[in-house]
């Protein structure tokens, strides 16, 4: 049996002024909390009864705050993503800063709540800070002569990028939280084994990237040359859709 569609959870009255509300609780206590238990035992740690029990309260108390776990969610999703709304937003600095600027943004808020990355790349919830984030986003590349499809397409394309950086950095951390191997300690392991497979000659192109390519770039900087790759392809596409009359 199909589950009825809710409404979005501000689209209705904030709970919390019915019978008996705790004085010690509001919507922004009860986030607050989820969000800290997210963050370090991961989203599936959080439930009402174990909100309830860090909050020192009873599981009842939250629901005349807060209706449902889906609520709650969507409630810490949209409350980190205001995290985002720090960058500069002046559109004299150029469309390629200020895109920039939130995918960097983007990342840091991303791998200091990776919980909520795969929320937000599916059915984001549209509360007032996705909304403004958006509206942000788009705003980057407008007055430029583009479609607002071609706009949405473009900046999607960067949040693309980020997205999937940041899963990549996300499990390569639980796979070292879950083996206690760091990296460096991973490819000690494996390297004499890759290296006696390279030795037979079949992967020619692999061994070129093992022993030509420079590790010397950390997580960030590997993301900011990628970053800046993506957003020249975007000019480059700017560049041809105004020329050709967004053809």
């Amino acid at each position: 049996m199909e589950r009825a569609a809710r409404t979005p959870v501000w689209a209705r009255q904030t709970r919390g002024g019915g019978r008996g509300p705790q004085p010690s609780l509001s919507v922004d206590r009860i986030v607050e909390s989820a969000v800290a238990l997210a963050d370090t035992e991961g989203v599936d740690a959080v439930s009402m009864r174990r909100v309830a029990s860090e909050l020192g309260v009873g599981t009842m108390s939250l629901y005349r705050y807060v209706e449902t776990k889906d609520d709650l969610l969507d409630l810490m999703t949209d409350q980190v993503m205001g995290e985002a709304l720090t960058t500069p937003d002046d559109p004299a600095l150029g469309w390629r800063f200020r895109l920039r600027a939130l995918a960097l943004r983007y990342r840091q808020v991303m791998l200091r709540h990776p919980w909520a990355v795969q929320i937000t790349a599916t059915r984001p919830p549209l509360g007032p800070n996705v909304l403004r984030n958006t509206e942000r986003l788009l705003a980057t590349l407008d007055g430029l002569g583009l479609t607002i499809e071609q706009m949405s397409a473009l900046s999607g394309t960067v949040v693309s990028y980020v997205r999937g950086a940041v899963v990549s950095e996300i499990a390569e951390a639980e796979v070292a939280r879950r083996t206690g191997q760091t990296e460096d300690e991973y490819r000690a392991t494996v390297g004499p084994y890759l290296m006696q497979v390279l030795a037979q000659g079949r992967h020619p192109l692999l061994a070129r990237f093992v022993h030509e390519v420079d590790d010397a770039l950390g997580p960030a900087d590997m993301f900011e040359q990628g970053l800046d790759w993506v957003l020249d392809g975007v000019g480059d596409a700017v560049e041809r859709l105004v020329v050709s009359g967004g053809r």
